[in-house]
């Protein structure tokens, strides 16, 4: 009776080290051949005040956020007393619901800014069936949040590139040698900025999660602004920023969204028109406040297009500087009417007038 009550025992303990086996393997894979990202670097500063005091004021978003919102500003300008710049590059509004709830774990969050992009509430871009890096997942640090995260959002999905996340790994010998040379440095293993690969054409890091770019000198290309009609809104992505809204409501935190400025002849062009539109008005429902960057009068913002290194809208260093200092002005008032055009009617006029003067 013991002997066969041992052997039951021992499958289930074999069972047992295989899983373990497993993981063991996968996470080592991952450790070699997965690059040591930014992601990694910005939420384990979010979670671990440098000051010892709570972040009161975060930005979230993707990389048009964290090429544009200098949180200096808010700093010296008195907006908030210790903010912080969250923005990841490809964090779609899903990963930013989580990004909120993580920081929020840990600080005591008075403010949220989140960064609205119109690429990313695309269902074009095939949400639901990209794994992409899956970059914020992957760097959660393992909590209730991330429990969410995999219950929520990565139950059905192939587990395979969720735990063994091969669409991060190098593809190149000479890269794989790099990710674990960074990896064995002090500088990764203490968090530093230093320890993060793949930084070379976002411009020098300032800090608070804040990248002034240098001016890019080569031609953008032709002018191929994004799509965007309300027939290909994500529905999964507007639920998720009405979960960011009620979060925010939830723990009185007062939530900003800031679409950041593109280059004119792209405003005059392509989607921003209709997509803002679409955002003032989803933000008005939740009464939510909504600044509109593109509609900023030029005379308060002096926006061209060669203050951005492509078409799509990443801001160089020194617009993004004058961009921040605008915006924390409007931040920090309750009606700034005269800093921006009525309508995108009269602001492509006024496009159309710089163009031809």
């Amino acid at each position: 009776m013991k002997n066969k009550a041992f052997k039951e025992i021992l499958k289930y303990l074999r069972v047992v080290i295989f899983l373990a086996i497993i993981a063991i393997l996968v996470e080592a894979f991952n450790y070699v051949l997965v690059q040591p990202g930014y992601a990694r670097y910005i939420i384990h500063t979010a979670d671990n005040s440098e000051t010892g005091e709570d972040y009161d004021c975060v930005v979230v978003g993707a990389s048009h956020g964290r090429a544009s919102i200098d949180p200096h500003y808010f700093l010296e300008m008195g907006y908030a007393s210790n903010p912080i710049n969250m923005c990841i590059q490809g964090a779609t509004v899903i990963d930013n619901y989580y990004m909120v709830r993580e920081v929020c774990r840990n600080n005591d969050v008075k403010k949220i800014i989140l960064e609205l992009d119109y690429q990313y509430w695309d269902k074009n871009q095939s949400l639901d069936a990209d794994f992409g890096d899956l970059i914020v997942y992957g760097q959660l640090p393992f909590s209730k949040v991330k429990l969410e995260y995999i219950a929520n959002e990565l139950m059905t999905k192939d587990f395979r590139t969720i735990y063994f996340r091969k669409y991060a790994f190098a593809k190149k010998w000479a890269i794989l040698k790099k990710y674990v040379a960074i990896k064995k440095t002090d500088a990764y293993k203490n968090y530093q900025i230093e320890g993060v690969a793949g930084l070379d054409t976002e411009g020098p890091y300032q800090g608070l999660g804040f990248f002034y770019r240098t001016k890019v000198t080569n031609k953008k290309g032709k002018l191929n602004p994004s799509p965007w009609t309300y027939d290909d809104l994500n529905p999964k992505v507007q639920k998720y920023f009405e979960k960011i809204v009620s979060y925010c409501k939830d723990n009185d935190i007062e939530l900003i969204c800031v679409t950041t400025p593109i280059p004119p002849s792209s405003v005059a062009a392509g989607a921003a028109n209709e997509a803002n539109t679409y955002f003032k008005q989803i933000c008005d429902e939740n009464n939510v406040r909504y600044i509109d960057g593109n509609l900023i009068k030029n005379e308060i913002l002096n926006v061209s297009d060669d203050d951005f290194s492509d078409w799509e809208g990443h801001m160089n260093g020194e617009l993004a500087e004058q961009f921040s200092e605008i915006l924390t002005e409007i931040l920090k008032k309750d009606d700034c009417k005269d800093y921006f055009y009525k309508d995108y009617d009269e602001c492509i006029e006024a496009i159309k007038i710089r163009s031809n003067s």
